[in-house]
C-alpha cells in the first residue's frame, strides 16, 4: 500500500518541514547523486504559483548535501522552445534556491524510443544517470491534462524543441496519457514532494488563480501522490487519463492509499473550464459546439510571437496579432500555457453550455 503525508507548511518553516519529510520516509542519499526535478513550466515569479517555490527547492538542496549526497544537481526542461533554461529558472527565483547546483538538463541528452507515440525523444542523461531522483511538482490545475502534478512533471524530461513534436505525435489526451506514462516508465521517480505552499485553480497550469493552501505532499509512489491531490482538488483521479494510465501498467497506485495527515477537500475549488464529467460526455460536448479553441485578449496581447514559435500544429500566424487556423489546431493549448502575459484563455462559456446540456 502507498503512503502520502501531507504537511502543513508555510515559507519560514520550509526547512524544518523538509527535514522532517526525509526522516518520516527514512530518505537515504548518502554517498548518492541526486537529481531534484522542480517544475520550471515558465520564467514566472513565485507569486504567479505556476513553478515550484523557491523556498521548497532550497531546503531539498539543503538536506540532500547535510545528509551527505555525493552530488545535488537541480533542472528541468522548461515549456516550450528553450532558450535558456538557466534564465528561465532565474526568473523563477530557482537558480539562487539551488545554491550553486543548478544544471542545463539539456546540454547532454540521449534518444529514447517512446512506444506509445512510436517515436525517438531526446531524454536528458542526467535524469537517466542520477542515483536519486527528487521530482518536485506544484499542485495545480491543467486545461489540456486536468491536472499537473508528479507524472505530468516528467515531461520535462524531454529537452528543447522535441516537446512540440510529442504533442504531435500524441494529440489527443488519451494519447498524451500514455506517452507521458511512458516518460514515467523509462525513470520513476524515487521521490516525490509536492509543493503546495499555494495551489493554482481555474485554467491553470501557468495564469490560473493562485489561493494559499499552505500544505506539502510526499511520498515514494508519484501516481499516489497525484491521486491525493486530486481528491484533494475534488477530482476523481479515476477520471485524469494520464494517472489511469499509469497506474494500469503497474507503475502506481489510485485507490487504497495510506493517507496520514491533515486531509481536507479544498472548498470551492475551480477545475479547467475543458474539464468534463466523463470521456463520453466530453464527445457529446465537443459534437454540440465544436472544439474548445483557445480565444485571444487582444489588451493583453504584446505581438511578441511566442505562442505561434511554440505552437506544435504550426496552426498559429501573425496578423499582427496571432490568429488561429482551426483546421490545423489539435487543441493542446500549449499557448494557453506558454503565454508570458496570460493573453490566450479558453472560452469560460464551455462550463455553462456542458451545464445546460448535461445537467
Amino acid at each position: 500500500m502507498s503512503l502520502v503525508r501531507i504537511y502543513e507548511a508555510d515559507v519560514p518553516e520550509v526547512e524544518k518541514v523538509i527535514s522532517q519529510i526525509f526522516d518520516d520516509f527514512s530518505v537515504d542519499v548518502e554517498g548518492k547523486s541526486v537529481l531534484i526535478k522542480p517544475n520550471i513550466v515558465a520564467g514566472l515569479p513565485p507569486e504567479y504559483g505556476a513553478t515550484t517555490h523557491p523556498a521548497v527547492v532550497s531546503a531539498l538542496v539543503k538536506e540532500c548535501l547535510k545528509r551527505g549526497a555525493a552530488k545535488v544537481m537541480v533542472g528541468d526542461n522548461p515549456g516550450g522552445v528553450e532558450k535558456d533554461s538557466k534564465a528561465t529558472a532565474q526568473k523563477a527565483g530557482l537558480v539562487e534556491a539551488s545554491h550553486g547546483c543548478f544544471v542545463r538538463l539539456s546540454e547532454k541528452v540521449t534518444e529514447v524510443f517512446l512506444p506509445s507515440p512510436g517515436v525517438k525523444a531526446p531524454i536528458s542523461k542526467a535524469i537517466l544517470e542520477a542515483d536519486f531522483l527528487i521530482d518536485v511538482p506544484v499542485m495545480k490545475t491543467h486545461v489540456f491534462t486536468t491536472i499537473t502534478g508528479a507524472v505530468k512533471n516528467l515531461y520535462g524530461y524531454v529537452a528543447g524543441t522535441a516537446k512540440a513534436r510529442l504533442h504531435m505525435a500524441a494529440p489527443t489526451r488519451r494519447q498524451f496519457a500514455a506517452l507521458l506514462a511512458d516518460l514515467y516508465a523509462i525513470r520513476p521517480p524515487n521521490f516525490v514532494v509536492m509543493d503546495a505552499l499555494r495551489v493554482m485553480e481555474g485554467n491553470g497550469p501557468t495564469h490560473g488563480q493562485v489561493r494559499p493552501l499552505g500544505k506539502i505532499l510526499a511520498g515514494k509512489d508519484g501516481v499516489a501522490v497525484d491521486a491525493v491531490a486530486c481528491r484533494m482538488m475534488g477530482v476523481d483521479p479515476m477520471r485524469v487519463h494520464h494517472l489511469v494510465e499509469t497506474a494500469s501498467r503497474g507503475l502506481g497506485q489510485i485507490d487504497g492509499i495510506d493517507i496520514e495527515g491533515s486531509f481536507s477537500v479544498i472548498p470551492d475549488f475551480k477545475l479547467p473550464t475543458t474539464f468534463a464529467a466523463s470521456p463520453q460526455e466530453q464527445a457529446m460536448l465537443l459534437t454540440a459546439i465544436g472544439r474548445v479553441r483557445p480565444v485571444l485578449r487582444e489588451e493583453l496581447c504584446l505581438q511578441c510571437g511566442e505562442c505561434a514559435l511554440n505552437c506544435p500544429a504550426q496552426a498559429i500566424t501573425l496578423n499582427p496579432y496571432p490568429v488561429v487556423d482551426e483546421e490545423r489546431c489539435i487543441t493542446c493549448y500549449c499557448c494557453v500555457e506558454l503565454c508570458p502575459e496570460g493573453a490566450w484563455e479558453v472560452p469560460s462559456g464551455i462550463q455553462e453550455k456542458f451545464d445546460r446540456i448535461f445537467r
